[in-house]
């Protein structure tokens, strides 16, 4: 049920009610505001994460599972619509009014955050128009866009996003060096709180800090990956839960 047909409904109600001096009669109204009171609870917003985007399509998590948005149509009986997407955002309708999200945001009311952790074995990645694929997610608590890749032994982050993070690498990690595109790099091993995926979290991930803006995407490699059974499904990738 959309929030405008909730509207109508309850207008109709009202407007009812009050044709009969229901207010009039004290028991007959408490109950009646309770009745209101739980369908508007019922029609509260979902938690609904983008977690990926397209040309005129969306892909977003919601009630533990990915569905895959098209222009013009509804996400659930909840009334968010999406008006238009792109590889850089999505515009979806919400409450009457349009608003933005970039890939990696979160479509809810503050009434809808209760702050428990969505429950899912499986993570679905899908591959991007420059065949990679990409995910967001969060460090600690913060979010970070991924770039998924099984040839990295760690999660691999630059100093600068580090920084960003609140990582203490230099106080907190062990020194050492890495190989990669550019040549051998200064580095430090360090061990992640926890890393967040689709609601997965992961608890002292192993993580690589190098010196520089490089990897300009953080890496999210096997550290975090070998907790799961990893199955390629052509432009898809599922991650199930393994322990």
């Amino acid at each position: 049920m959309t929030r405008a047909r909730l509207h109508n409904i309850l207008k109709r109600a009202h407007n009812s009610l009050f044709a009969q001096h229901i207010y009039h009669s004290p028991p007959n109204f408490a109950i009646v505001f309770l009745w209101l009171y739980a369908v508007f609870a019922y029609a509260e917003m979902p938690h609904i994460e983008v977690t990926a985007l397209f040309e005129g399509k969306a892909m977003v998590y919601i009630d533990n599972k990915h569905m895959l948005v098209s222009v013009g149509e509804e996400i659930t009986s909840h009334g968010i619509k999406l008006i238009s997407a792109n590889a850089r955002e999505a515009i979806f309708e919400v409450n009457g009014s349009q608003r933005r999200y970039p890939l990696g945001s979160v479509v809810r009311d503050q009434a809808s955050n209760r702050g428990g952790q969505k429950k899912t074995d499986e993570i679905i990645v899908y591959q991007g128009t420059d065949t990679m694929f990409r995910t967001t997610g969060s460090i600690n608590g913060y979010p970070v866009s991924f770039l998924v890749d099984t040839g990295a032994s760690s999660i691999a982050i630059s100093s600068q996003e580090a920084r960003r993070l609140g990582i203490n690498y230099k106080l907190n990690g062990e020194a050492t060096w890495v190989s990669t595109a550019s040549g051998v790099e200064q580095a430090t091993a360090v061990t992640l709180d926890r890393v967040t995926i689709s609601g997965v979290t992961i608890r002292s991930v192993e993580g690589l800090v190098i010196e520089g803006n490089q990897p300009s995407v953080p890496l999210l490699g096997m550290s975090y990956l070998n907790r799961f059974q990893i199955i390629n499904d052509g432009n898809m990738m599922r991650l199930k839960r393994r322990y």
